[in-house]
Formats: C-alpha cells, sequence, structure tokens
C-alpha cells in the first residue's frame, strides 16, 4: 500500500522531501492556530462579558454566540499563524542542519519553500471564499444576537431596600426577604399606567409572598394588610388638586407578567444592509447602485443649472421688449454699446441686475447641495469598496506572508517557540498598524481606497522579496547593520547605543 501510494505522489509530482517539509509545517500551523484562536476569543468573551453576565443568557446561547464569533477572529488569527509556524519549521530545519544537507543534495532553498508555497496558494483561495461566503452570514448572526442580548433585561431579582425597575410599567421595592426566599416584608410597589391616563398607582403592605410560576415568565404576589392610592387624572382641574382614592385591604393578589424581561428577536433583515455583512457579489450590487444614483444627481444639477445657463438669440429694441428666435434672413442692427447691459432702458436695468443676482445664487446653492450630496454618498460608498479590496487583499497576505516568515526562519536559525514568537508579534504589530490606518485613510478620502485597503500588503511585498532573495543566497540579513553600506538599523540605533555607554574614569 505504501509503494502505492509512494507511486501515486511521484506521478503527481509530490517527492518525500516535500512530505516531510508539509508535516513539519502542518504541526506547528495547527497547534499555533487553535492557540491564537483560544486567546482571541477570550480577549472576544472578556469584551464582552458584562454583556453576558446577569441577565439569565443561558450556557446554549452563549456557546452559539461564541460559535458565530469565531469567523471573525479568523483574519486576526490567520496572519499571525502563518508568521509563527513558517519561523518554527524553517527555524528548526535550519537549526538541526537538514536545510544545510537538502541544499547539499543540491535541493534550494526555492525548492524547498514550494511544496508550502503551493499550500498558502491553495489557502489563499479557501480563505478568500471563507470570508465572502462563511464570514458574513456568521457575522449578520453575531451582530443580531449581540442586539438581542443588549435589549434583554437583568434576570428578576429582587435585592432588599433597592428598587428593581427591570419590568415595565412596574418599581418594587422590599425591606427584608425570609430564608424561605418567598415571603417579603414592607413592599412598596409603584405600578405606572402607560394609557392615555398617565396614572400612578402606589402599593403598601406589610407582608406579602413572591411566587414565580409558568417557566418564571408570570410573578404572582399575595399582598397582605396594605394600602392602595390610585392618581385620579380624569378628574377635573386634577393639575390644582391632584385627588386621589386610598383603599385599605387586608389581602390583595397580583399577577405580573415578566414576558418584557424575554429575549426579544431581531429582524435579520433590518441589520443585513450593513456593508460589512456582504458578499463580493452584494458589494459590487451596492457599487452598481452608487453609480447610477451619482450620475442621476450629476444629470439633475445639470438640467436645472442649464434652465438659466442657456442664452437664446435675442435683440433688445427701443420698446425694452426682447424678441426671440430670429427669423430665417432677418439681419439684426449691431449692439451700440460694448456693455450688454447698456443697451437696455434704464428703468429696465435694476430689475434684469435683481434677476441675475438671483439666478446666480439658486445656481450656486444648488451646486454646492450637490457637492454635499455627493461627497457625503462617497464617504458611505467607500466603506463598500474597502470591504470589496480588503477580501482580495486578505488572501493575497496569506503568501505574503509565508514569504517573510519561512525564510526569515532559515536566516534566522533558530527553533522553538520563544524568537519566533517575539519576530512574529513584531510583524504581525506592524502589519496591524498599517492595514488599520490605511484602512481609515481610505475610507475618508484621504488616499484611494483601493491604495489604503492594500497599503499593508504594499509593504509586506518588497520586505518578502528581499529576504527570500538574502536567504536563497545565504546571505542572511547582515546589510541592514553594515556600517559601510549605512545600514538602516545601524543609523538609528548607533546614536541610541551611544547614550548607554559608560564614560571611561580619568
Amino acid at each position: 500500500m505504501k509503494k502505492i501510494l509512494g507511486k501515486l505522489l511521484q506521478r503527481i509530482g509530490i517527492s518525500k522531501i516535500d512530505l516531510l517539509l508539509l508535516r513539519s509545517y502542518a504541526g506547528p500551523f495547527a497547534v499555533t492556530f487553535f492557540i491564537c484562536m483560544f486567546l482571541f476569543l477570550m480577549q472576544y468573551l472578556w469584551k464582552y462579558i458584562e454583556l453576558l453576565v446577569g441577565k439569565g443568557i443561558g450556557a446554549g446561547m452563549i456557546a452559539k454566540l461564541l460559535l458565530y464569533s469565531l469567523p471573525d477572529l479568523v483574519p486576526m488569527a490567520l496572519p499571525l499563524t502563518i508568521m509563527v509556524a513558517g519561523l518554527m519549521t524553517f527555524g528548526n530545519l535550519s537549526e538541526s542542519f537538514e536545510l544545510v544537507a537538502m541544499k547539499a543534495n543540491g535541493i534550494s532553498l526555492l525548492r524547498a519553500l514550494r511544496p508550502i508555497f503551493l499550500l498558502m496558494c491553495f489557502l489563499a483561495v479557501v480563505n478568500f471564499f471563507f470570508l465572502n461566503f462563511v464570514m458574513p452570514a456568521a457575522k449578520l448572526e453575531q451582530s443580531a444576537m449581540l442586539l438581542e442580548f443588549r435589549q434583554k433585561k437583568p434576570t428578576f431579582s429582587i435585592d432588599e431596600g433597592v428598587f428593581y425597575q427591570g419590568i415595565d410599567g412596574f418599581a418594587i421595592r422590599i425591606g427584608k426577604k425570609e430564608k424561605d426566599n418567598q415571603t417579603m416584608r414592607d413592599v412598596m410597589i409603584y405600578e405606572f399606567k402607560k394609557d392615555d391616563s398617565k396614572r400612578l398607582n402606589v402599593i403598601k403592605a406589610k407582608y406579602g409572598t413572591m411566587i414565580l410560576t409558568d417557566k418564571d415568565r408570570l410573578l404572582n404576589l399575595t399582598l397582605y394588610d396594605g394600602v392602595r392610592y390610585e392618581e385620579m387624572t380624569g378628574a377635573t382641574e386634577y393639575r390644582k388638586t391632584a385627588p386621589f382614592n386610598q383603599m385599605f385591604f387586608k389581602t390583595q393578589k397580583m399577577q405580573i407578567d415578566l414576558s418584557s424581561l424575554d429575549l426579544q428577536l431581531i429582524d435579520r433583515e433590518s441589520i443585513a444592509s450593513d456593508y460589512r455583512l456582504q458578499s463580493v457579489q452584494s458589494l459590487m450590487k451596492f457599487i452598481d447602485t452608487y453609480d447610477i444614483k451619482v450620475a442621476t444627481i450629476k444629470l439633475d444639477n445639470q438640467k436645472y443649472v442649464s434652465r438659466y445657463l442657456h442664452v437664446p438669440k435675442v435683440m433688445p429694441v427701443d420698446s425694452g421688449m426682447l424678441k426671440f428666435r430670429r427669423p430665417s434672413g432677418a439681419v439684426f442692427k449691431p449692439l451700440t454699446q460694448d456693455s450688454i447691459l447698456m443697451n437696455y432702458p434704464e428703468i429696465q436695468r435694476n430689475t434684469i441686475v435683481t434677476t441675475a443676482i438671483n439666478h446666480a445664487r439658486s445656481i450656486k446653492g444648488m451646486t454646492d447641495g450637490m457637492i454635499s450630496t455627493l461627497e457625503y454618498e462617497e464617504l458611505d460608498i467607500n466603506l463598500y469598496y474597502s470591504e470589496l479590496h480588503k477580501k482580495f487583499a486578505f488572501s493575497v497576505l496569506v503568501i505574503l506572508l509565508f514569504l517573510i516568515s519561512a525564510p526569515l526562519g532559515a536566516i534566522i536559525k533558530k527553533g522553538g517557540i520563544g524568537l519566533p514568537l517575539v519576530i512574529s508579534v513584531i510583524f504581525f504589530v506592524v502589519f496591524y498598524a498599517i492595514n488599520i490606518t490605511g484602512d481609515k485613510m481610505g475610507k475618508e478620502g484621504i488616499v484611494p481606497v483601493w491604495f489604503g485597503s492594500w497599503m499593508s500588503s504594499m509593504f509586506l511585498l518588497p520586505v518578502g522579496l528581499v529576504i527570500t532573495y538574502r536567504a536563497n543566497r545565504d546571505k542572511g540579513l547582515q546589510f541592514l547593520w553594515a556600517k559601510k553600506v549605512g545600514g538602516f538599523f545601524a543609523m538609528i540605533f548607533k546614536p541610541i547605543k551611544g547614550l548607554f555607554k559608560r564614560k571611561k574614569s580619568v
């Protein structure tokens, strides 16, 4: 079986070296990915811990929310995973001289990178489809559940001496609870009527019992030895006299509906238009709609302005009336004055000037309004353009980070988790800062949207090519520190290093 499988792999073009490299890379990649996802998931849970605690949300709902949040964490975990896995794998191979043995047998570093590079190309395609289909659907459910949890009120739990106002239309305070958790002393209830009367009722009782029924959806109260005050808002001159009814009772039963504490379901369609919840096809539709909308705005403005900028063929006459549309064959006398206004009677000049100024102001106001509308529409559509470019940029990023991490691991020749993790975190922070900056600048229109979305990739591409070239030539990164060539880091850290040198004693 092994021989048959080996022959099949050879026909496909996969050698034993390729399988060795793939197995060496798969282990660190899987372990690092799960660790990164766990860390980011804990950060996500800590971010919304106050939203989930104290509202009676079941463990199943919380687990469902965490499940839907996982796809949103992949764009954060995948870059760091690729960096750590590439540095660890090729750092271990270089430290154990396995790369040296490969080069001695005629296998260059580029040849050693080929199987994992092809794997990264496949992963980039998978990542694109993941970002395009899986992530929007999961993010829609996640956003809807977060809105539902925000609207859900805390569970019914009354503390002694504190007004509980979680139930719509009621405020309940008890002085003391008995050990059975049902009997209560010194009860006060404010009841707010939401009808047209807007009446306020106050109930006071010496003691009573409280029982939750029907799966905690109804609260049955039985009050003893109390008094009930009802405002008579329907009485005449209520604002002046504020009359009320007073009723004493020995026993009074109340039933309060607790359905307002339940989870309120959110309509998914109401939030589905968010640009972060769209696929490439939906984003293209939004962009096409925007182009049509902008063209319509410009056309309407052009039609409006053209009504005032159209100059008909006219000829002033002595009576001051204007003659439109010169008849065929007719000949008009030339104007006697250089200024057109001076050819009209003096009594009409002020009217003509006032009309022209009003028309100019109208054109300016219409144009300013169009410019403001287009600027607002541009900022809005930039969000959709940014999301569209991001789906492609994050897919290409998978390949770029591998071209940095794997050759860099071969250069530093250090395996394990320590140094690769430090270098990966530094690269991740730099990449994340550039990505956030470019994305924000693109959305605000400071730079073109495509430039802001691809800024981090344009920064990583030359870095990856330089590191790959140096690693393939076994030159390392000494040029960054070389004093003769004015190394970048040498120029930066040389003045800083001099500050920490000890001064020689005289």
